[in-house]
C-alpha cells in the first residue's frame, strides 16, 4: 500500500478549503439564487468525496477483502476492517450518495441538502483522515 500517496491526497485536499468556509458562509437565498456558488459548491464536494472514494478504493484493492460492488460499500468495508469508525462510515457513505446525485444528474439536486452537506464534510473529512492516518501510524508500528 501505498501511505505516501494517501498522505498526498489528504494534503491536496487542503487547497478546497478556504473555498469551502466561503461557500457556508453564505445564507441559503443567496446560495439558492447563485449558479456560479452552485457549481463551486457541487464541484468541491465531488472532489473532496473522490478523495475519499479514492483512498478508500486504494485500502481496500490492498486488502484480502473482495472488490466492493458500490463507492458505499467500499466505505463500509472500511469499518469492517476497523478502519474507521462506525459514525464516520456511515456519514461519508451518506457523502457518496449526495456525490453521485451530483456526478450523475439523478434528477435535481436538493440545494439546501447540499449547503448542509458543506457545512458537515470539512468535519467529517478531517474525522475520516485522522482515523485512517491514524490506522497507517498503527500498521508503520506493527512491521
Amino acid at each position: 500500500m501505498d501511505t505516501f500517496w494517501i498522505r498526498q491526497k489528504f494534503l491536496e485536499s487542503k487547497q478546497y478549503w478556504p473555498v469551502l468556509e466561503d461557500i457556508i458562509k453564505k445564507d441559503f437565498q443567496k446560495f439558492e439564487n447563485e449558479i456560479g456558488l452552485q457549481l463551486k459548491a457541487e464541484r468541491i464536494f465531488e472532489i473532496l468525496c473522490q478523495i475519499i472514494i479514492d483512498i478508500c478504493t486504494h485500502i481496500i484493492s490492498n486488502s484480502d477483502i473482495s472488490p466492493p460492488r458500490t463507492y458505499s460499500e467500499c466505505i463500509k468495508n472500511l469499518y469492517s476492517l476497523d478502519i474507521i469508525s462506525k459514525k464516520i462510515s456511515d456519514e461519508i457513505a451518506s457523502m457518496v450518495k449526495m456525490r453521485n446525485i451530483i456526478v450523475h444528474q439523478y434528477g435535481d439536486i436538493d440545494y439546501y441538502l447540499l449547503l448542509e452537506g458543506l457545512k458537515n464534510i470539512k468535519n467529517d473529512y478531517l474525522e475520516f483522515q485522522r482515523q485512517i492516518l491514524k490506522w497507517i501510524e498503527n500498521q508503520t508500528e506493527k512491521k
